[in-house]
């Protein structure tokens, strides 16, 4: 994949000021099917404001006039999106886009009137030159909130641009006031596990995994993050905005034991009191797991995905039962709740491992089990093990990316009764902790 960086810019109406900017996230429609996650664990009250976008929009010279259109929240179709495209006139359009969202991206590219079209987001990362032929002007891999903004002040040229990491203490906070906030007020429903009031924000304190699970589809290896005072002085800001509780949406919040320290004792000494969560890995050090908790952590949402070492260790995951067993005993004591992510269907599962999973995970006291089933997405490890050893006859992802159809499912390579019993497992699952009156909360 090239990564052109020089070429002649483009001279389009000349003389215009504000040049009007819009970036969009794609609607749902026509996404790939998803294969992955059972419907219990889609809950319409789940909507993330798209920080990615909002980053970059706050990044953007006040010379301009900027709009962003959350489709996937809102709920609009793909003609919505292209009407409220249309309607605002755009000189510049750019998409935020991710592989499974491929699809409704070509058809924007395609319809919108826009003079200058750019992409950004995980799926440019692989398919930028797909992309350009699609009908993108350009192409903004990785963190784009300095690239982005140097590219308008360049004149806007044709090529693919990349970003490497931003420093993340350096950047503005998010943009969010370019959204209307009561888009994301959360409407209760049965399947909400617990009450975090009427608006629930997401923040990223850090980016990137250096961990190398094989179902994992995290591009960026290299871990990124922000320093406690900038995470307390965002906290604090969300905090003014309305939030009633943060999710921290991090890949691995906690790998840094001094870092998450730092944090849970900034937040603590600041005063910023509030329901909070955050995304991260076993966590073994008690330490961390009582500063978190002093400092008003609820929930941690981590990715166990099975008790059985064997599986574990197929799946490359660093942790093992035992280690599973001291990071839920220390949440116990300290009164923090485990949504724990469990993998159906990896390589060594055992139908006795499946017909007991249940009762050892309420044994550990995981109250939100939340259950997958492993597959083959893009750009992942696993994908690229069952390319080599032949399973697929061709490379389905490649395919897709390089011309997205509406509502892809990906083939299998499990039988079909393999799949149902998977499928048939995790409902018999959702029942036997919905009978504990642990209902799950899609997160």
């Amino acid at each position: 994949m090239s990564r052109t960086k020089t070429v002649p810019n483009v001279n389009w109406l000349p003389g215009l000021r504000p040049r009007k900017i819009l970036l969009a996230v794609m609607p749902y429609e026509g996404e790939v099917r998803d294969k992955v996650t059972d419907k219990f664990y889609k809950n319409s009250a789940v909507k993330y404001m798209p920080l990615g976008v909002l980053s970059i929009a706050a990044c953007i010279p006040d010379c301009y006039e900027v709009k962003v259109l959350d489709a996937a929240s809102r709920g609009l179709t793909l003609e919505e999106t292209i009407n409220e495209i249309e309607a605002f006139a755009p000189d510049v359009l750019g998409l935020s886009v991710v592989t499974y969202r491929a699809w409704s991206m070509v058809q924007i590219l395609k319809r919108c009137s826009a003079p200058v079209k750019v992409v950004g987001g995980p799926h440019a990362t692989k398919s930028s030159a797909y992309i350009i032929e699609q009908g993108a002007d350009a192409v903004f891999i990785d963190d784009a909130e300095v690239t982005f903004p140097k590219w308008l002040a360049n004149g806007c040229p044709k090529g693919v641009f990349d970003g490497g990491q931003a420093d993340l203490n350096a950047l503005p906070l998010p943009a969010r006031h370019l959204l209307d906030k009561k888009d994301y007020y959360i409407e209760h429903n049965d399947d909400l596990l617990f009450d975090v009031g009427r608006l629930r924000l997401p923040v990223f304190t850090s980016k990137g995994c250096p961990f190398s699970c094989i179902y994992c589809d995290v591009q960026q290896k290299t871990f990124n993050f922000k320093s406690p005072e900038r995470v307390a002085e965002e906290f604090a800001d969300l905090v003014e905005y309305g939030a009633t509780s943060i999710h921290i949406l991090d890949d691995a919040f906690n790998i840094r034991k001094n870092r998450v320290v730092g944090i849970s004792q900034v937040l603590a000494e600041r005063g910023i009191d509030i329901d909070w969560s955050a995304r991260g890995t076993v966590e073994v050090r008690e330490e961390v797991i009582a500063e978190l908790a002093a400092a008003g952590c609820k929930r941690l949402h981590v990715g166990i995905e099975s008790l059985d070492d064997k599986v574990l260790q197929n799946l490359k995951k660093a942790q093992r039962y035992k280690h599973i067993e001291t990071f839920a005993n220390h949440c116990a004591k300290h009164g923090i709740d485990i949504l724990g992510y469990f993998i159906m269907g990896s390589p060594g599962e055992t139908e006795a491992y499946r017909q007991k999973l249940p009762e050892m995970i309420a044994d550990l006291g995981i109250r939100i089990p939340y259950f997958n089933i492993l597959s083959p997405l893009a750009e992942t490890p696993y994908y690229s093990q069952l390319l080599k050893e032949g399973r697929f006859e061709r490379d389905h992802w490649d395919d897709f990316s390089r011309e997205p159809v509406k509502d892809f499912i990906m083939p299998d390579v499990r039988p079909q009764e393999e799949r149902a019993m998977l499928e048939s497992t995790i409902v018999d699952y959702v029942s036997y902790f919905k009978r504990r009156d642990m209902h799950v909360f899609a997160a």
